[in-house]
């Protein structure tokens, strides 16, 4: 596991304390929202007992059992029958229809001040118009409105006479008498119907009414072909709920930073009353908080809020509202949720509650209130607590991260240097960079620059040891050859002869290998010290393989050069000598009758290839990436009368890393024999 990741789950444990925090916060936050849910609850419960017994138009319209919703209009407006001054309709129309479906209208009712508005859109595909001498008034096409108050019950008939701006003629009611005034009417055609609009002035609040659209097949006919009102079989009133209603009485029972709303069984807002705190639910006020409450706005928004509801549904300028929480509290069941508001820094609380009539629900008491985002940074010591705990942890990570990363790159830094310090071969390069931290990586810096230095001087040490022995060795050597030559001279039995014989021979292969590690010591000052040459190395080689094709005796030597000259920059002599070893190796192993091939390749540009291939026996796997290494060999007991050092093949690559290039062997692809490759780029 990476060091950082280490201590990065180290680092973690430092979340236990904010988390701790953060649980104790979101259970006192949970306790609070409770209680404020209890209070706000408690306050709609007031509201719910005390309304329906002060204010009796509000009772009226919730115990109605038929009632026509009057949506609020702000001025009085004209009969003229077109829609333009109704605005935006907001309210779904009440539909008239006959009893075989053929009679279809829809009707609109608002409220101004002092009046009541209605339009009627009948489709109605026979018209029938009114005679002219008014003799088929009753067999006509007509709408009559009914209007039941403390004056008794009134009629008047808007006549399908004339197509504009007219007046509703007074209609003798139940009991004969009829009113003494015209209403402010019009009747527009329209393709496939018409459209009626009516002006009726209001002078008691509980105001009833009832529609009755009549439809004649033709002039004069003794029955409509469909009658459409407002009840479902026959006429039938029906009271005047007006949308919106405000009163004193409401404003002064909501409380401070709140708004009510009573809803009929429909939903339809018919009072309201109180706002909100300005900005909570109309505007946006993030603008206005500073960074510190916008950021436990932001903490509280996504750590601690309750689950919250969409606000869609809840605006005040709604006439109905049909939310799921209104859906429950018709059924009697009260409730409350949260939604977020404009302002990040504030939530609104809503409650619903039933309105009740003995056993029956007749309504909903929707009670909204404003609150903090989060109720607890009232209390700016837990808020403190909780914020400086996750920014200690947040520090805490980031500082630990952040050492853990200079750690890492420290380590990798020594491992780097540890990789680079050695050659393949072994050889230490380059000067070990030593550490001046008193910490422990410096420690360990230190320790590997020393342990690289005992290293290098060991190196060192058995590379000089060749010379020094066969310096060293060379006398007593000499002594032994010149006793055993004395010894010959002298009589000896044939068993002792033997024996003297085995000695010479030994001194003399002793004799061999010390001149071999001799000449591995000269070779290696000899590269120290060579001087580099131009030359053609084209013609080097035709002149080297000459004296080679007498030593491969019966063996196929074989010679491939490009037919232009090859100039080339090098030590001539150390290259011939490196030839020399990859012929001697070639020769050792080429069976008689093979074929040896010398080439001559460039391949890469700025660099030539000398390729040594021969006949014999394929290299093992686990050799060649080392076979270039001092002490190195792979003869077997074929070559006992010729000792060798495995020194050649490391002369090879010396005089190939002199040139700026690398010696590499490799099977040939048959696997019929072995081809060396040593490649150089020339000295500098």
């Amino acid at each position: 596991m990476p060091l950082r990741l280490k201590l990065l789950l180290i680092a973690m444990v430092t979340a236990v304390f904010p988390l701790a925090g953060w649980r104790f916060v979101v259970q006192m936050e949970a306790t609070l929202r409770q209680s404020q849910e209890r209070a706000l609850l408690a306050s709609a419960r007031t509201l719910a007992n005390a309304l329906p017994a002060a204010d009796g138009e509000l009772r009226a319209a919730l115990i109605a059992p038929a009632v026509l919703h009057a949506r609020p209009m702000q001025v009085d407006i004209v009969a003229d029958g077109y829609p333009d001054d109704w605005g935006s309709w907001h309210l779904a129309p009440e539909t008239l229809a006959s009893e075989n479906g053929s009679l279809h209208a829809e009707l609109y009712v608002g409220r101004s001040p002092g009046a009541v508005h209605l339009w009627l859109d009948v489709a109605d595909a026979t018209p029938v118009v009114a005679s002219a001498d008014a003799s088929l008034d009753e067999r006509a096409d007509h709408v009559d409105v009914w209007v039941r108050d403390r004056y008794g019950e009134r009629r008047w008939r808007v006549l399908r006479r004339t197509d504009g701006i007219g007046a509703a003629q007074p209609m003798p009611g139940p009991d004969g008498r009829q009113p003494g005034f015209e209403l402010p009417a019009a009747w527009i055609e329209r393709g496939g119907g018409y459209r009626v609009e009516l002006r009726l002035p209001q002078t008691d609040p509980a105001l009833e009414l009832a529609i009755d659209v009549r439809d004649y097949p033709v002039a004069g006919a003794d029955l409509p072909r469909a009658s459409a009102s407002s009840g479902v079989r026959g006429l039938r009133y029906r009271a005047l709920a007006p949308l919106w209603r405000e009163s004193p009485l409401l404003r002064s029972l909501v409380p401070d930073n709140a708004r009510l709303r009573v809803l009929d069984r429909e939903g339809y807002v018919l009072a309201r009353s109180g706002r909100l705190r300005p900005g909570s639910d109309t505007s946006d006020d993030d603008g206005d908080l500073s960074f510190l409450r916008w950021l436990r706005a932001l903490v509280y928004r996504h750590l601690l809020a309750p689950p919250m509801t969409q606000a869609d549904g809840y605006e005040f300028n709604r006439l109905r509202v049909t939310v799921p929480q209104v859906d429950a509290a018709m059924t009697g069941t009260p409730g409350a949720s949260w939604r977020p508001a404009a302002s990040q820094a504030s939530v609104i609380l809503t409650v619903a509650l039933p309105l009740l009539h003995g056993s029956d629900v007749v309504g909903v008491v929707m009670l909204e209130q404003t609150s903090d985002a989060l109720l607890l940074w009232t209390n700016r010591a837990l808020g403190s607590l909780l914020l400086g705990g996750l920014l200690t942890m947040l520090v805490a990570a980031a500082i630990l991260f952040g050492y853990a990363g200079y750690l890492s790159w420290r380590i990798r830094k020594l491992r780097n240097a540890a990789e680079n310090a050695l050659t393949v071969e072994g050889r230490v390069v380059g000067n070990f960079p030593r550490s001046s931290a008193v910490d422990e990586i410096g420690d360990l810096s230190r320790s590997f620059g020393r342990l690289l230095d005992q290293v290098s001087a060991y190196t060192d040490y058995l590379r000089t040891l060749g010379g020094k022995l066969s310096h060293e060795l060379a006398t007593p050597l000499a002594v032994v050859k010149s006793s055993l030559e004395n010894l010959e001279q002298e009589s000896m039995t044939e068993s002792a002869r033997i024996y003297a014989e085995r000695a010479r021979s030994g001194a003399e292969r002793l004799g061999a290998l010390l001149r071999t590690l001799s000449q591995a010591s000269r070779i290696e000052s000899a590269i120290t010290a060579a001087e580099a040459e131009d030359f053609d190395l084209r013609e080097f080689l035709i002149g080297a393989t000459a004296g080679y094709r007498d030593l491969a005796e019966d063996r196929d030597f074989q010679l491939a050069v490009p037919e232009q000259p090859v100039p080339f920059r090098g030590a001539p002599e150390l290259i011939h000598q490196a030839l020399d070893k990859l012929v001697d190796n070639a020769l050792g192993f080429c069976p008689p009758g093979g074929h040896i091939r010398l080439a001559l390749e460039s391949r890469i540009i700025g660099s030539v290839d000398i390729v040594l291939s021969n006949n014999g026996p394929p290299l093992p796997q686990k050799m060649q990436d080392r076979l270039f290494d001092s002490l190195i060999s792979v003869r077997d007991g074929r070559a006992t009368m010729s000792p060798h050092l495995g020194l050649g093949l490391y002369i090879v690559r010396l005089v190939a890393e002199l040139h700026q290039g690398e010696a590499s062997a490799a099977n040939l692809p048959d696997m019929s024999g072995v081809e060396f490759r040593m490649r150089m780029r020339g000295m500098r």
